[in-house]
């Protein structure tokens, strides 16, 4: 018997809500009955909770007993991770999610399962984070006194993000949503890669068969 969920998409550009809704329709064909489409469009730098459409999704779950969230990827949630990341988190405790692309999380028909391995990889990232913060390393002295900024071109990414990117990379995660998940380059992921071509996928027709 399928299930009564909501879907949320936010969109970026003006054919994506068309091909996202196909994509949903076609996810949830078997297990899912699709009651409501909430939509947002270009509010990536706007926190969730203060987006329309999500902020009436959560309302129209509250109000009708809905406990199934469908989401496009775990991407689309925040542009920003860590504000991702504590919106699942807040989702998480309430609801049981679903992504329609490269959804790394399984127990798809076991909803209790689901919550508690979304519950484990939310655990995880936090552990990298913190470790990020503890490993940052300290402005130097100069820099304190002058109060400037430190000489030359900041790293885009430190050692604990590094770590996250590798694992998300490592669970299937595509090169393109790990660029919108730490909100950097193509180029900057490549160059992480470098040194583990396991990771990087295999040319295929001129790209990278695993990149997408």
């Amino acid at each position: 018997m399928k299930k009564d969920a909501v879907a949320y998409l936010n969109t970026k550009k003006k054919g994506d809500l068309a091909a996202q809704t196909a994509e949903v329709e076609s996810y949830c064909k078997y297990r899912f009955r699709i009651v409501r489409l909430f939509h947002d469009h270009r509010a990536n730098a706007t926190p969730p909770e203060k987006r329309k459409g999500f902020t009436e999704m959560l309302e129209f779950c509250a109000a009708n007993n809905c406990s199934h969230i469908i989401i496009y990827d775990l991407a689309s949630l925040a542009r920003d991770m860590d504000t991702g990341l504590a919106t699942l988190r807040a989702l998480n405790d309430q609801y049981t999610v679903y992504c329609v692309n490269n959804d790394f999380i399984g127990f798809r028909d076991e909803p209790e399962l689901r919550r508690e391995a979304i519950g484990n990889f939310i655990e995880y990232m936090d552990q990298y984070r913190e470790n990020a913060k503890k490993a940052a390393p300290p402005a130097s002295k100069k820099t304190k006194a002058a109060g400037k900024r430190p000489i030359g071109r900041p790293r885009a990414l430190n050692d604990g993000q590094v770590e996250a990117l590798l694992a998300l990379r490592q669970a299937g995660t595509s090169i393109s949503q790990i660029c919108r998940m730490f909100d950097v380059s193509r180029s900057t992921v490549s160059k992480i890669l470098a040194d583990f071509p396991e990771l990087k996928g295999e040319w295929k027709g001129g790209q990278r068969k695993s990149e997408e």
